[in-house]
């Protein structure tokens, strides 16, 4: 993405920026309760309805005035064009000198109409056809094991996104499930969880996808070569044929002992957190079938649609991320609370903590300045109602500014209606309790242990029912969230050069661990460390 003449390269530096904090210092004492009862169609005007997502995002600390501003402060950080980057196919990722194309995975080929996306969605098509072939095969019984007998157990082995996003997506949509196929996950390289699993299988009917872009994740090999071993001392007469590759390096997967056609293809444009829409999400698809696959990413295009063509006020993601900077650079808010009140999300908060803490963690511009703003909120959260008797008394009371995320169904699938109206009666309940809290009261100054202040910001996003569609316009939602976050502070949302320094301090203390010879370079602490985890002290 190209800076210079178009953006300014320091937020922090621009007018609309000042503006915002001579604004905040006006508003920061205003309760949300004098916002609603000066402006009664405050909850018709602060929320938006986008293809079955209902957004009511009235419950925040800010008027009028102060969207003015933070939409000002996005042209002056030039939005739109950044946007049109993203879509173009254009080098947003600068530090790895390389497009972010995850939109591609998800775009129609008769709606690959952008400057040379044709080439990408023609890949993405083939890809898709010989998943739907091998998932058909899947279904028929038609892939067997060494023994002959069908496959009936898929067991994904990967970590970070080739582990979050297939398996939020393979849990959350269960109820949508077209085979008898088990769907099993191991990413930590902690033996207890790949041992858990294994345990729960066949060998002889059990299918292991290895999920790796790079084909050289340390924890992914590692589990990949104990599930070789385990098929070995389970009499297996064929290893290669109980396993299938999902990589951008086929090189490395054949030399792992994989035949080409037992590979399926992803590419350097598209980021780990942002590879769900791509063969990385076959365990969803096989468990789904491979027409909900398709409805999964329709979801998404149509947010990308929305996305790339809504004007700024009424742009959803974008409006989004404006009050995530609102939070965090002009009242100081550290963190975002994502509770859905839906089991099938349990798992949302943690795939959104990687989307946004990896992608937004950095502390370097674009144009290699250092940056003197914070950037990223901490993402956390849980399941509804189960955060109500864990966290939430924090949230209420504690010292700590957390805006909150809630996201909810109308629908009820199970036929359970009053029941899941105490559901969304809880969730409806803690949204406005944050907001009002509960008022001092006659006895407040005797009892101000029960006094709750309220004025604490939430939004709200209602689907009808969690389909697949849905799932998709939902993720997609937070993706380009994630990016304008960026965007507006002038980072680069695609890179992880944290993650790869931590990846290689623990390749050379492993080899220490297994009698190599310590490095004196270490810190004093982390030689004792390693003398004590390899019972040398």
């Amino acid at each position: 993405m190209t800076q210079v003449g178009r953006t300014p390269r320091n937020p922090a530096a621009t007018p609309a920026w000042r503006n915002l904090k001579n604004h905040h210092k006006k508003i920061a004492g205003v309760h949300m309760v004098d916002l609603f009862a000066a402006d009664p169609e405050r909850p018709a005007r602060f929320a938006s309805e986008i293809d079955g997502l209902f957004v009511d995002y009235s419950k925040h600390r800010a008027t009028e005035e102060t969207f003015s501003l933070l939409l000002a402060l996005a042209g002056e950080m030039d939005i739109p064009h950044a946007i049109q980057q993203l879509f173009d196919g254009e080098r947003v990722n600068n530090t790895e000198k390389r497009p972010a194309l995850h939109t591609a995975l998800r775009t129609p080929p008769d709606k690959a109409v952008l400057p040379g996306s044709r080439h990408y969605t023609a890949q993405v098509s083939s890809e898709l056809s010989r998943m739907e072939e091998f998932i058909g095969e899947l279904h028929a019984g038609a892939v067997a094991g060494w023994t002959g007998h069908p496959v009936e157990t898929l067991v994904n082995i990967g970590i970070g996104g080739s582990d979050l996003g297939p398996r939020l997506a393979t849990d959350a949509l269960r109820p949508y499930r077209r085979s008898a196929l088990r769907i099993r996950f191991a990413a930590n390289v902690d033996p207890v969880e790949i041992n858990s699993v294994l345990a729960d299988c066949n060998p002889e009917t059990t299918l292991f996808i290895v999920s790796s872009k790079s084909f050289a994740t340390a924890e992914t090999l590692a589990n990949a070569q104990r599930a070789q071993h385990w098929l070995r001392n389970n009499g297996c007469s064929n290893v290669p044929a109980q396993f299938i590759a999902i990589t951008a390096n086929p090189e490395a997967a054949v030399k792992f002992g994989l035949a080409p056609e037992r590979i399926f293809h992803i590419w350097d444009w598209v980021g780990g957190r942002y590879s769900v829409w791509s063969a990385t999400g076959l365990p969803m698809a096989a468990s789904v079938g491979m027409e909900n696959f398709r409805a999964f990413l329709a979801g998404a295009h149509a947010m990308d649609m929305h996305f790339r063509t809504a004007p700024l006020p009424r742009n959803l993601p974008v409006l989004l991320a404006l009050l995530d900077i609102w939070y965090i650079n002009f009242f100081h808010c550290e963190s975002l609370a994502v509770i859905p009140y839906a089991h099938a999300l349990r798992l949302l908060p943690q795939y959104l903590g990687q989307l946004c803490m990896e992608s937004n963690g950095k502390s370097i511009r674009r144009d290699n300045g250092a940056v003197r703003y914070p950037t990223a909120a901490i993402v956390w959260g849980g399941e509804g109602t189960n955060a109500q008797h864990a966290f939430m008394q924090l949230l209420h009371q504690g010292t700590h500014l957390v805006p909150v995320d809630f996201l909810a169904g109308l629908e009820c699938d199970d036929g359970l209606r009053e029941q899941h109206n105490l559901l969304l009666a809880n969730c409806i309940a803690q949204s406005k309790a944050l907001m009002l809290g509960n008022g001092n009261g006659p006895d407040a100054e005797k009892r101000k242990y029960r006094i709750i202040s309220g004025n604490k910001p939430s939004t709200t996003i209602l689907y009808e029912r969690l389909t697949p569609e849905t799932l998709g316009k939902l993720l997609a939602l937070y993706e380009h969230r994630t990016y304008v976050q960026a965007c507006l502070w002038n980072i680069n949302a695609f890179d992880q050069w944290g993650v790869e320094l931590g990846k290689s301090l623990a390749s050379g203390i492993h080899t220490e661990l297994n009698g190599g010879t310590t490095n004196p370079a270490h810190d004093a602490s982390t030689r004792n460390l390693i003398r004590r985890c390899s019972g040398k002290v």
